[in-house]
């Protein structure tokens, strides 16, 4: 024996006031989540490659004892395009990083 009555109707929620339009909702953004998932691979790539190229950044400053000028360049643009593809995946800003925007110059 169920024990459901017969006067019961799912509801998607609380009943709209008459004469107002039920609110829609934006659609869900496809194509953002794939960019997004696409940045995030690229971006932990590049995450990677900063922690290498920071190794070999103190390498040189331990042999030169001075930070090179165009290798500092070098690991800060990949450092602000790690941060540009985290901001990206985050929703922090909507500007799609390299290859699809600029390349960040790694000037300070």
């Amino acid at each position: 024996m169920s024990n459901t009555d017969a006067g019961y109707t799912p509801s998607s929620g609380p009943e709209p006031i008459p004469g107002q339009s039920t609110p829609q909702r934006a659609p869900f953004p496809v194509s953002r989540l794939l960019f997004s998932i696409l940045f995030a691979f690229i971006g932990w790539f590049a995450f990677n490659a900063a922690i290498v190229v920071s190794v070999v950044h103190w390498v040189l400053i331990a042999i030169n004892r001075e930070p090179h000028p165009e290798f500092r360049q070098f690991v800060r643009a990949i450092v602000q395009y790690v941060g540009q593809t985290l901001g990206y995946v985050a929703w922090m800003h909507d500007d799609k990083p390299f290859p699809f925007g600029p390349l960040p110059k790694g000037d300070a």
